[in-house]
Formats: C-alpha cells, structure tokens, sequence
C-alpha cells in the first residue's frame, strides 16, 4: 500500500512557503486542515481523530481550526466533502475530453479510481471510517449519497452514448449504479487488500463490466 501522502489533497503541498496572497494563504490553510483531517481519520478512525491529532498533522493552533470550522464534526464533514467534490471534478474533465470517444472516456472515469490523486492508502481508509460512520450518524451519509447520485448522473449519459455509437440498447442508468457499486466494492477490496486485487486487476474488471454492458444484443422493440 502507498504511504499516507496528504499532498494529493493541498494546493501547493510541496511548497509551503510559497508566496502568496491573502486569499491564496486562506485557502491554502483551509486545505491543510482538510487534509489533516483525512489522514487522521484515515490512521485513528472518527473517534480517535481528535482536533489536537488533526492540528498537529496540519502544523496549525487550535485557534487557526476555530477560525476556519465550528466543530471537529464540521471539519471532518467538509473535509469528506472536500474530497468527493475533488474526485467528481477530475472525472467531469475526462467526461468533458473532446477527443475520446464515450467508451473510452467511460473506461478513463473508472480507472481514475484506482490511482492517485484519488486512490491512496490514507483516502481508502479514511473512506471507509466514514462509511462505517455514516450507519450511526445521517450527517456522512448525506455527503456519501450526494456523491453516489453525482457519479452516476456523470456516468449515465456516457453509458448512453457508447450504447448508441455500439448501436445497442441499453438502461444506462442501471449499468452506470453498478459501475459506482463494482467500483466501491474493487476500493475497499484494493484498500485491504484481499483478494490479491493489483490496480491493473481492478480496471481490468471495469473493462470487462463495461463490456458486458455494451455487448449485449440489440433489445426488439415491443
């Protein structure tokens, strides 16, 4: 597994002291608690991610994560929050891509899962805190099922789309669930790794998914 690299997640991780304006040095320490948090989850769990281990990881004052969030609960829901808005955006600019077809932006968006930024021992981990989290406490699951709802409304059209250049019918709302589903469960299978799932394996599996679902007869019409 890779080592927990928090710098995935910060804009301008490897240079801290990197000038910048006002607004740039707010956001950066935004960020920096955001990642703190995750990496913390990700070593601790929820309850063992306490505001004095998330400060010491951020290298910032009690005071700093005051000004910035109300709550450890408030800073551990942006931070889930932060993270899925991250990985929608990298997988709407492949979806964007002008010059791939739909299939391959399809197969793109399920590969980008299983590599870094948005694949990482401490993101897999903390994700998987959170989703045990999400059974006790509605506030993680509203964040989890905002991002299942805005993955397959990505996903969908594409299915759609490679469907129509295949010239074949399909429901592409349904296959686009279970390609979130079989995506969810290759990450917590990679994230533990039983199984002996590798990266390569997993996108292996999205492409023979994807191909089940485009490779079907053309449906008769009623």
């Amino acid at each position: 597994m890779h080592a927990p690299n928090p710098a995935t997640l910060i804009p301008d991780a490897d240079n801290p002291r990197a000038r910048r304006t006002q607004p740039e040095n707010r956001k950066f320490r935004r960020s920096s608690l955001l990642a703190a948090a995750i990496v913390t989850v990700a070593k601790h769990d929820i309850t063992g991610a306490t505001v004095d281990r998330i400060c010491a990881r951020a290298g910032a004052s009690r005071g700093l994560l005051g000004h910035y969030f109300d709550s450890k609960e408030n800073l551990l829901l942006a931070a889930l929050s932060h993270w899925f808005h991250q990985a929608l955006e990298i997988k709407r600019e492949i979806a964007r891509h002008p010059g791939w077809s739909a299939e391959e932006r399809l197969r793109r968006i399920a590969y980008a899962s299983f590599g870094p930024p948005l694949y990482d021992w401490h993101i897999a981990a903390a994700w998987q805190a959170f989703t045990n989290a999400s059974r006790y406490n509605s506030a993680y699951a509203g964040p989890i099922r905002s991002a299942s709802r805005n993955a397959n409304a990505l996903v969908a059209p594409l299915f759609a789309e490679a469907a129509r250049d295949r010239d074949v019918r399909i429901d592409a709302k349904a296959a686009a669930v279970g390609l979130y589903i079989l995506d969810d469960g290759l990450w917590n299978s990679l994230a533990t790794g039983k199984d002996g799932l590798t990266t390569e394996k997993a996108r292996s599996h999205c492409d023979a998914y994807i191909d089940g679902c485009l490779g079907r007869a053309p449906i008769a019409d009623d």
